[in-house]
């Protein structure tokens, strides 16, 4: 073999190495611009009502993609797992996360579901670590670690931290929350080596949507709810086709590529991305506390890079 020939493959071989890091990233800022968004977007629709819509409008989205994909790969035509598997997967993170967060975020205060979001990476990578095998090297563990730092020391600028005991029950469901979405990131490795990234997501997201249809109609009074502006469609539009649909396919195929660990620690960018958009979108200035939160996130996530 030539000497060109071996550093075009060793090239390729690196090309194809950060592709999952840069659909995670992907997945990062679409998540990040959809929580001002959806700040906008609540308070003029209910909650449940604009969770029933954007997962409907995702799911379409996702039919779509995962159709346009079938037809040119015919290799992908033919899913080789288990219905079940996939039925269970969708009913945990289509379904029982989306119920529990929604419910636990009415009940607690914003600043408290962040601080509880935050500790998704570790969740995640204890799982995968007990049930996949994965093993994170100490450099990894170090940047996992200064990364949930720098994502705590962001959610703790918030002035509605507290511990107050009416907001137990809340706190409690927010966590449930986090642990099923790491369960569901470290159960669905094993599943994408037998389908595709976006057959998955469509899959779960079709299985999803008659739940949240039910759930917005018991607790959403349907019946009172007004049409919303066409400022509030745009919102529903992007969180429905980039932040609940697209992203799930780029999220799906970064676990299956980089691990479960990996990829839930780059969900420590979310708060740094949220805080920049609504600095751009809302005018709400951050704090020095904020940006050295923000430079730990970063620094972990680059060290946890090093390490894989």
């Amino acid at each position: 073999m030539t000497a060109t020939k071996t550093e075009s493959i060793s090239n390729d071989s690196k090309h194809s190495s950060l592709l999952p890091d840069v659909a995670l990233l992907g997945v990062a800022t679409f998540w990040g611009l959809n929580i001002p968004l959806m700040k906008i977007g609540l308070d003029e629709v209910n909650i449940y009502v604009f969770n029933a819509v954007r997962l409907t409008l995702s799911a379409l989205v996702l039919l779509a993609f995962a159709g346009f994909e079938r037809k040119r790969n015919p290799n992908h035509r033919k899913m080789n797992v288990r219905w079940h598997a996939i039925l269970l997967y969708g009913l945990l993170v289509g379904a029982l996360y989306q119920v529990l967060f929604l419910l636990g975020i009415s009940r607690t205060t914003s600043g408290n579901t962040a601080l509880i979001i935050a500790t998704v990476p570790m969740w995640t990578a204890l799982l995968a670590k007990f049930f996949l095998g994965e093993r994170l090297r100490i450099i990894s563990w170090l940047g996992l670690l200064v990364g949930v730092t720098g994502t705590v020391i962001v959610a703790l600028q918030k002035d509605d931290i507290t511990a107050d005991r009416i907001h137990l029950l809340g706190n409690v469901t927010v966590l449930a929350a986090a642990v099923v979405w790491s369960a569901g990131t470290v159960y669905s490795r094993p599943l994408l080596k037998q389908i595709t990234p976006l057959q998955l997501a469509s899959a779960s997201a079709v299985i999803s949507i008659p739940i949240h249809i039910l759930v917005a109609v018991w607790w959403g009074d349907v019946s009172h709810q007004s049409v919303p502006s066409w400022p509030i469609w745009l919102i529903i539009l992007y969180s429905g086709s980039l932040s609940s649909g697209l992203s799930q396919p780029m999220w799906h195929y970064g676990v299956r590529h980089a691990g479960a660990s990996h990829a839930s620690g780059v969900q420590n960018l979310i708060p740094l991305i949220a805080i920049l958009a609504a600095w751009a979108i809302r005018g709400e200035a951050a704090t020095p506390a904020q940006l050295l939160g923000g430079a730990l996130i970063l620094g972990g996530l680059v060290t946890m890079r090093f390490g894989r």
